[in-house]
């Protein structure tokens, strides 16, 4: 019942009504205890016993017959004591307190009180104890130092207990009827509040259910009146968002199935939330597993959890291999609002035709290289022989040429097997050497060239720096890097090689003073044949292909090469080696 707001509320008006009249009691009949105890104390103090009455009292005591003469003077002021069937006088004996007259000729006999000892020793016994049964009075009567009568005033509340009990039968009543009172404003109340509440909840289900096409009429100006249109306008607002949230996964759900790549969207559970057309053919019999099941079946190392928390907008690709198609998948984790890891989003994307073209380019050109080495070693055995036959100096300079260019060739021809070999045979002679020692080494072979271009070719290393790698393959890289810069280094240039050990991994810098990079050519200098500046590269004996071995060999060592030239103010390459890889 209680679950009801308008029970509520007509149970508090209740307890309202309750907590009010029991403070209005107690404190009414606080007041009433504490105003006869207070007119008590007053009237024997201050208006019975005055000095006066005292002075009768002590004369009639000192009589011939004291008792009577006493209670002839108690009589006469009984009024002013208030002397009633609920107040009663005595005359007591100042040793033993037996009564020797009294306004109550059916009592005999008195308690001792504390006010009755108080004038057995001669003192005013006119303490008033709120919580005793009885209001007292006593008056020593002494003769000289003695006591020899006692006046005493008893008052037994029920004068004051009448009044009580009929003010609290008062306050039960007027209780009884705020309690009805009480409830029927509480429940009139509660109507006017449960009302438009009721019909807010009302529409608030609709909503839930997809229906926005009605208002709430708005039939006050109060509270409940402006929650009610801010209902309206919310209503109309949550309406048009999802109208336009609608709009934009159709949107999404079109791109998505019209789209070629194979796109898996995955909950924070594993569970697939969305999967295309494309994914679908392409997955096959992968298509309905969870995360973890799915990859662990295709044979990759992918697991949910080490996907989840990926940092925000990082992204990691594998290959891998689904019904005899390569695939490249990339998993990416998205959150929603603050909930980080809320699920993981795979695009797989079919590169067989790729892989396959590429295979083929890589074997035309390994084959072409093997087909060309014999016709570029005749054709030059032959022009050797022909210049050492002729005496004419133009034919020995067409001779010369043709000999250069045979040799050039030979060069093409040996860098593309030389990366035929990497592509296809990634087996490495791994031995343990020092980086440094090796580019100390390779320097000084260079230290011819670079002296006839005028060069400063220096190289420092800090200490031993052991790595574990194919030594030649890690001097070809070395040499052809420190050989381009001599050679694209306007002569006296500066020349420094660097060698430092870092956490896991030993680093080789070379930084040269020569012409540097375009930027624009930089993220391109890797790739095979490109040339910066192709005339002069013609020129120098380069064949576009270094670089791109050079990266194949570190890559193939697990390490990283860069390229950076700071404002075409000279070139800074740096490779770095994982000590065990």
């Amino acid at each position: 019942m209680f679950k009801s707001i308008q029970w509520k509320i007509i149970a508090i008006f209740l307890l309202l009504t309750v907590s009010v009249m029991i403070v209005v009691g107690t404190f009414l009949l606080q007041n009433i205890s504490s105003y006869y105890h207070n007119d008590f104390a007053v009237t024997m103090s201050g208006q019975a016993f005055v000095p006066s009455v005292e002075r009768l009292l002590s004369e009639a005591a000192a009589s011939e017959q004291p008792v009577e003469k006493m209670s002839e003077v108690m009589t006469i002021y009984s009024v002013r004591m208030g002397i009633d069937s609920f107040r009663n006088y005595y005359i007591l004996d100042g040793e033993t307190a037996a009564v020797l007259g009294a306004s109550d000729i059916n009592t005999s006999k008195v308690t001792v009180t504390p006010n009755i000892i108080l004038a057995m020793n001669a003192l005013r016994g006119d303490t008033v104890d709120r919580s005793a049964s009885y209001m007292d009075f006593a008056l020593p009567i002494t003769e000289g130092e003695d006591v020899r009568y006692i006046i005493y005033v008893i008052d037994t509340k029920e004068e004051m207990y009448d009044v009580m009990r009929n003010i609290f039968v008062n306050i039960l009543w007027a209780l009884l009827f705020g309690l009805i009172l009480s409830a029927f404003l509480g429940f009139f109340l509660s109507r006017t509040i449960i009302a438009p509440i009721s019909t807010l909840q009302f529409r608030a289900e609709a909503m839930a259910e997809g229906d926005f096409g009605h208002k709430i009429e708005v039939r006050s100006r109060d509270e409940l009146g402006r929650l009610t249109m801010a209902f309206n306008e919310m209503a109309a607002r949550l309406n048009a968002t999802l109208r336009d949230i609608a709009a934009e996964k159709n949107k999404v759900e079109t791109v998505l199935r019209s789209q070629n790549d194979a796109v898996v969207a995955f909950s924070s559970s594993g569970e697939i939330m969305h999967i295309n057309p494309a994914a679908e053919k392409l997955l096959g019999e992968y298509a309905g597993l969870p995360f973890d099941a799915m990859f662990a079946k295709i044979g990759t190392d992918i697991t949910l959890s080490r996907v989840l928390y990926l940092k925000e907008d990082a992204t990691f690709w594998r290959d891998v291999e689904i019904n005899k198609r390569n695939l490249k998948a990339f998993f990416a984790p998205f959150n929603i609002e603050t909930m980080t890891g809320a699920g993981v989003v795979v695009v797989f994307q079919d590169i067989t035709e790729h892989l396959r073209l590429d295979n083929s380019r890589r074997e035309f050109v390994a084959n072409v290289s093997h087909e060309l080495r014999t016709p570029l070693t005749t054709i030059k055995s032959y022009t050797e022989t022909i210049m050492d036959m002729t005496t004419d100096s133009a034919q020995t300079e067409f001779l010369k040429v043709i000999d250069n260019e045979a040799d050039r060739m030979t060069r093409i021809v040996k860098d593309l097997l030389t990366l035929s070999q990497l592509d296809y045979s990634q087996k490495l002679n791994k031995t343990s050497f020092d980086l440094g020692a090796l580019a100390q080494s390779v320097t000084k072979k260079l230290g011819i060239d670079a002296k006839n271009h005028r060069h400063n070719l220096q190289c420092i290393c800090e200490g031993e720096s052991l790595v574990f790698a194919d030594k030649d393959r890690i001097e070809q890289v070395i040499t052809n890097i420190i050989s381009n810069a001599i050679k694209y280094t306007p002569d006296g240039g500066e020349i420094n090689v660097k060698c430092t050990q870092k956490i896991a991994a030993a680093q080789l810098v070379v930084s040269d003073n020569g012409m540097g990079i375009p930027e624009v050519d930089l993220p391109r200098i890797f790739e095979r044949f490109y040339r910066v500046d192709k005339a002069r590269s013609r020129e120098s004996g380069g064949t576009g292909l270094g670089l791109a071995i050079a990266k194949e060999i570190v890559e193939l060592h697990g390490g990283k090469i860069k390229i950076e030239s700071p404002k075409r103010k000279g070139t800074i390459v740096t490779i770095v080696l994982p000590l065990f890889s």
